[in-house]
C-alpha cells in the first residue's frame, strides 16, 4: 500500500465535506428574503439554495423548488434553468445520479429555449462533472469544453475560473499533472482577481493536493500556507484545522518532525475543541507516524490505537486500514510477532473491503452508464412520437382544409382519406418495430448486467480463496516444516548413524528446507503485491558486496565453483538494502544452482553516470529465446535445471523483477543457451 494511496483516501474522505458553510451569508439572504419583492426574491432564494449544497443537499431541492415555481408564476424568459441546475448539484451530493443526469438535462433544455448563455454553460459544466465523477472521462471532456466556451464568449470569470478547476481535476485523473497544474493555476489566478477568500482557499488548497500527488513536497507546502494564510482571513478554524494537519504530513514526508508535530498538534486542538469527530483519525495518525519517526514507539501506539478506535466507531474504513498499517510496522519495529500478525491480518481483510467497495463502485458506474443510455434511448423514442403526433397533427389540418374545399366531392375525400390511412399504418408498423428493437436492447442490457454481477461474485471469491490459501501456507505449513527440520538436525548431532540414515537425513533436511524456501518466495511475492514502498538508506556498496559474496562461498566450494568480485568501487549508495539484499541472494543462488562443478561465477560492481551496475556473471547453462519471453514470469519453470538437484520454483526471478522495478531500476541479461548468462542490473544512485 503505497503514501499516495493513503493520501488519496484521506483526501477523498475529509476534503469534500470540511468546505464550510458561509452561515453569515446565509443568514443576510434569509433577513433580505422577508421583505423582498417577487423579482428580488426569485435571485435570494436561488442564492439561498446555492449555499446549503455541501452540509443541507435537501434543503438546496426546498429552496431551488421555491424558486421555480415563484419563476413560472413571473412567467420569467430569463434564468429559469438555474433553480433545475442547483437541484441536479443536491441530488448529485445525495448520491442520486440518474436524478441529478435528469435535472441537468432539463435545465440545458430550458437553457437553450430561453438562450441563457449563462446557464447554458453551467448546465454543461454540471453534465461534465457528473460524468467524470463516474469515470466516463471522454464524455465529461466534452461538456467541460463546451462550457469553458461558452464562458469565455460571455468573459464570465467566475465560470471560466469553475471550468478550468474541472479540467484540471480531469487531467489529474488521467496523470497529465502538466494540464492539470496549468488548469489550476489559470483558476488560481481568476479567483485571485475576483477576491471571494474562501474560492481561493479551496483553489490553493486543491492545487496543494495536486503537488503532493506528484511528489513536489515544497510547492505543496507552499500553497498549503497559502490557504492557511486565507483561512486566518475568514476565521474559518474548521478548515484551518484540516490544512494544519495536510502541512503537517507535508513536514514529516520531509523529515521536518518538530514542525509536523507543532503543526499537527495546533490543528488536534481545534479538531477536539470543536469536536469534528470526522478528522480525528487523520490527526492522530500523522502524529503517531510523526512519534515513530523520533522512535517514541509508546507514544506512536497510544495515537495510533486512538485512531482506531475513533474510525471504527464511525465505520471509517480507510481510517481503520491505515491504522492496522502503521500499527503492524510499529510491532515490526517493536518484535512484536504477534501484534504484527494480528494488525497485518486486520489490514488485509480492511484492503479487500476497500477492493469490494471499489467494484461495487464500478458496478454502479456501469449501471449509471446503462441507464443513462435507457435515458437517451427513451428521449429518441420520445422524440419519434413527436414526429409522429406532428406529423397527425399536420394531416388533420390538410384533411380540414380539403373538407372544407371540396365538401361536395366525396370520392375524392375518400380517396385522400385512404391514402391517409396507409401513411398512418405504415407510420404505426414503424413505430412498432422501434419498439420491439428498444425492448430487445433492453432485455439483453439486463442479461448483461446478470453476468457481469455472477462474474464479479466468481472473482470476489477467487480472491477470497487465493488469500485464504496463503494464510494457509504462512501459518499451518512453515512451522512443521521448520519443526521437521530441527527433529533431522537434532538426529543428525546425536551421531551414531549408519550411512544409510544420514542418506535419508540429508534427504530430509534438503526437501524441507527446498519447502521452506518455496514457502519464503511465495510470501515475498504476496508480500511484494502489497506495493509497501522502499525504505531507503545510506550504505557503501562494495561492503555490501563484499558480504554478500562472502557469505555463499561456502555453497560455492561445495560444488567446486570459484565465487570471486572482478571489480568493485567504493561508492556510497541510497537504496532500500533489504530489497538489494533479496535480488543479489536470488542471482547469486541462481547462479550456483544452475552452474556446473569447476566452473566460475564472477561478481561485478561500477557507477556509469548517476546509476550504480551490479553484474553476476556465470558459466552455467544459459538461457534460450523461449527463456528470455517467459524470464521474470511467476511460477515459469525455464529449459535450465539445477546441476546438483537443487530445487526451483521459478519464483526468483519475478522477485529480482518486481524489486528492482520499485526502485526505478532496470534489469539486462545478455547469456546464449550452452555459453553462460549475465545478469546486469542498473539502479539509480540516489532516490532523493
Amino acid at each position: 500500500m503505497t503514501k499516495k494511496f493513503f493520501i488519496f483516501l484521506a483526501f477523498v474522505a475529509f476534503t469534500i465535506p470540511a468546505l464550510a458553510q458561509n452561515l453569515q451569508l446565509i443568514d443576510s439572504i434569509r433577513q433580505q428574503l422577508e421583505n423582498a419583492q417577487a423579482h428580488r426574491r426569485f435571485g435570494l432564494l436561488n442564492d439561498l439554495a446555492w449555499e446549503y449544497r455541501w452540509a443541507y443537499p435537501d434543503s438546496t431541492i426546498y429552496y431551488a423548488k421555491q424558486a421555480n415555481t415563484l419563476g413560472h408564476s413571473l412567467k420569467l424568459t430569463k434564468s429559469m434553468a438555474k433553480p433545475m441546475n442547483f437541484i441536479g448539484v443536491a441530488l448529485n451530493y445525495k448520491g442520486d445520479r440518474i436524478a441529478a443526469f435528469e435535472h441537468y438535462e432539463e435545465a440545458l433544455k430550458i437553457s437553450t429555449a430561453q438562450m441563457d448563455s449563462v446557464q447554458i454553460a453551467h448546465s454543461n459544466n454540471n453534465l461534465g462533472r457528473l460524468f467524470f465523477e463516474q469515470g466516463l472521462l471522454a464524455r465529461s471532456y466534452t461538456f467541460f469544453i463546451k462550457a469553458l466556451s461558452i464562458f469565455e464568449n460571455i468573459n464570465d470569470s467566475t465560470g471560466i475560473a469553475y471550468t478550468y478547476q474541472s479540467l484540471a481535476n480531469l487531467y489529474k485523473s488521467q496523470r497529465d499533472y502538466i494540464k492539470s497544474e496549468n488548469n489550476y493555476l489559470k483558476a488560481n489566478k481568476i479567483r485571485l482577481s475576483l477576491g471571494n477568500t474562501r474560492d481561493i482557499m479551496s483553489a490553493y488548497l486543491q492545487t496543494a493536493r495536486l503537488y503532493e500527488e506528484t511528489n513536489e513536497p515544497d510547492k505543496a507546502l507552499y500553497y498549503l500556507h497559502k490557504a492557511d494564510s486565507a483561512g486566518m482571513v475568514i476565521h474559518d478554524e474548521i478548515n484551518l484545522a484540516e490544512i494544519k494537519t495536510f502541512i503537517a504530513e507535508n513536514y514529516l514526508h520531509q523529515d521536518s518532525l518538530n514542525e509536523a508535530e507543532k503543526i499537527c498538534l495546533d490543528g488536534l486542538r481545534v479538531i477536539q475543541s470543536k469536536n469534528i469527530v470526522r478528522m480525528l483519525p487523520q490527526a492522530f495518525l500523522t502524529l503517531g507516524q510523526i512519534k515513530a519517526q523520533k522512535n517514541d514507539l509508546r507514544e506512536a501506539r497510544r495515537y495510533f490505537t486512538q485512531a482506531l478506535t475513533i474510525a471504527t466507531s464511525t465505520k471509517d474504513l480507510a481510517s481503520r486500514m491505515r491504522a492496522h498499517y502503521f500499527l503492524w510496522k510499529l510491532s515490526e519495529k517493536e518484535k512484536n510477532r504477534n501484534a504484527e500478525l494480528e494488525n497485518l491480518n486486520q489490514y488485509l481483510i480492511l484492503k479487500d473491503s476497500i477492493k469490494d467497495l471499489d467494484l461495487a463502485r464500478q458496478v454502479e458506474r456501469l449501471q449509471f452508464e446503462i441507464e443513462i443510455e435507457r435515458k437517451e434511448q427513451e428521449n429518441e423514442l420520445l422524440k419519434v412520437n413527436q414526429a409522429k403526433t406532428a406529423i397527425t397533427v399536420e394531416q388533420q389540418k390538410l384533411q380540414n382544409i380539403v373538407l372544407i374545399i371540396i365538401i361536395g366531392f366525396v370520392s375524392v375525400l375518400g380517396f385522400i382519406q385512404w391514402q391517409s390511412s396507409k401513411k398512418r399504418r405504415e407510420v404505426n408498423e414503424t413505430l412498432a418495430q422501434q419498439n420491439q428493437f428498444i425492448q430487445n436492447q433492453r432485455r439483453e442490457i439486463v442479461e448483461q448486467n446478470e453476468k457481469l454481477s455472477r462474474r464479479n461474485q466468481q472473482l470476489s471469491d477467487l480472491n477470497h480463496e487465493k488469500d485464504t490459501l496463503m494464510s494457509i501456507v504462512a501459518h499451518d505449513l512453515k512451522s512443521p516444516l521448520n519443526t521437521i527440520k530441527g527433529v533431522a538436525d537434532l538426529m543428525e548431532m546425536e551421531g551414531g548413524l549408519t550411512a544409510d540414515q544420514r542418506r535419508y537425513i540429508s534427504m530430509t533436511k534438503e526437501a524441507t528446507q527446498a519447502g521452506l524456501y518455496l514457502i519464503k518466495d511465495l510470501l515475498d511475492v504476496h508480500m511484494l503485491e502489497e506495493n509497501v514502498l522502499p525504505n531507503y538508506s545510506l550504505f557503501d556498496i562494495s561492503d555490501f558486496l563484499l558480504r554478500k559474496v562472502n557469505g555463499y562461498q561456502t555453497a560455492a566450494e561445495a560444488k567446486h565453483i570459484h565465487l570471486h568480485i572482478t571489480r568493485i568501487e567504493n561508492e556510497e549508495v541510497y537504496l532500500d538494502a533489504d530489497y538489494l539484499s533479496r535480488i543479489i541472494d536470488n542471482l547469486i543462488t541462481n547462479a550456483i544452482k544452475f552452474s556446473n562443478k569447476n566452473s566460475s561465477v564472477e561478481v561485478a560492481a561500477g557507477k556509469s553516470d548517476d546509476r550504480i551496475w551490479i553484474s553476476i556473471k556465470d558459466q552455467g547453462q544459459g538461457f534460450s529465446e523461449k527463456d528470455k519471453r517467459d524470464l521474470f514470469q511467476k511460477f515459469k519453470r525455464l529449459s535450465s535445471r539445477p546441476t546438483a538437484g537443487e530445487s526451483s520454483n521459478g519464483l526468483g526471478l519475478a522477485i529480482v523483477k518486481t524489486l528492482v522495478d520499485r526502485m526505478k531500476g532496470t534489469i539486462e541479461l545478455i547469456s546464449e543457451k550452452g555459453k553462460g548468462s549475465e545478469f546486469i542490473i542498473h539502479l539509480p544512485i540516489s532516490n532523493k
